[in-house]
């Protein structure tokens, strides 16, 4: 009889435990399924994946690269829509001199902005190489091994115009450009260039010669050039000074938004 009650009284024991746990479950809202639902909602690998969502929007698609790409070279374009297919980024490299400016204001950095926005930070990628002194210097130094080791679709040259001045011979400068163009293409030889001159200065005498004779050595090696003096003030006019730094040497705040604008509208067709 004793070992009767002692049993009732655990099955009573249990049954108010069961009770009491159901009773609170019911006030709190809980079940046994609802830790899992949370757990998914708030899930840190679920909130990545969300955030990431948006980077699918980040790629260009074949219609939209054919009405932005108007200007491009057309190997240049033939190549963009292989690295589409391939669903690799297609890599432009804007190489120069320090005129291509700082992190701030410089041209190339607010090209590389805009760019990337426009084709897509998952279909186009943009580096920027920045080279001190004069294009022999940059052949001595072996540079041209090191724009060719960044394995770029499109190169935008600025090749170092106004650091020869006074310092390299115009034939010999454009000897070096020939063989900077032949070092990278021997690692990429589907790899387009496009010249550009750098900035203008004020009142310079042989400086624009010297951009002259850059321009007909484009047309005779049949390279394309973006001649962006076109959009700049007429050189030996003082109003070109309002975009130049104070010492005239580089460009100054209005005059990189002022480069950057004519390559944007090169690049970007709208």
């Amino acid at each position: 009889m004793k070992h009767l009650l002692i049993i009732i009284l655990a099955i009573g024991c249990a049954a108010v435990l069961f009770l009491g746990n159901a009773h609170w479950n019911e006030r709190t809202g809980l079940s046994k399924q609802d830790p899992v639902q949370e757990r998914k909602g708030s899930d840190p690998d679920t909130k990545t994946s969300k955030a990431e969502a948006p980077s699918s929007t980040s790629k260009i698609t074949l219609e939209e690269f054919e009405i932005l790409s108007k200007n491009w070279p057309d190997a240049a374009k033939k190549q963009f829509e292989l690295s589409l297919q391939k669903e690799e980024p297609f890599k432009i490299a804007l190489a120069g001199s320090e005129a291509l400016g700082n992190e701030t204001n410089g041209w190339a950095r607010l090209t590389k902005a805009e760019l990337e926005k426009a084709y897509g930070a998952d279909s186009l990628e943009v580096v920027i190489q920045t080279y001190k002194g004069t294009s022999m210097d940059f052949s001595a130094e072996n540079k041209a091994k090191e724009l060719a080791a960044l394995k770029p679709d499109l190169i935008l040259l600025e090749p170092l115009t106004l650091n020869d001045n006074g310092e390299v011979r115009i034939e010999d400068s454009h000897t070096h450009i020939s063989n900077w163009i032949e070092t990278v293409k021997a690692e990429n030889p589907e790899a387009v260039f496009i010249i550009q001159p750098p900035h203008p200065i004020y009142q310079a005498s042989y400086y624009p010669v010297q951009v002259e004779e850059l321009k007909k050595y484009t047309e005779t090696n049949d390279i394309p050039y973006l001649d962006h003096w076109a959009a700049w003030p007429d050189p030996q006019g003082e109003e070109i000074l309002n975009y130049l730094s104070e010492e005239g040497d580089v460009p100054n705040e209005q005059g990189h938004l002022l480069w950057s604008k004519f390559v944007n509208e090169y690049f970007i067709s709208k």
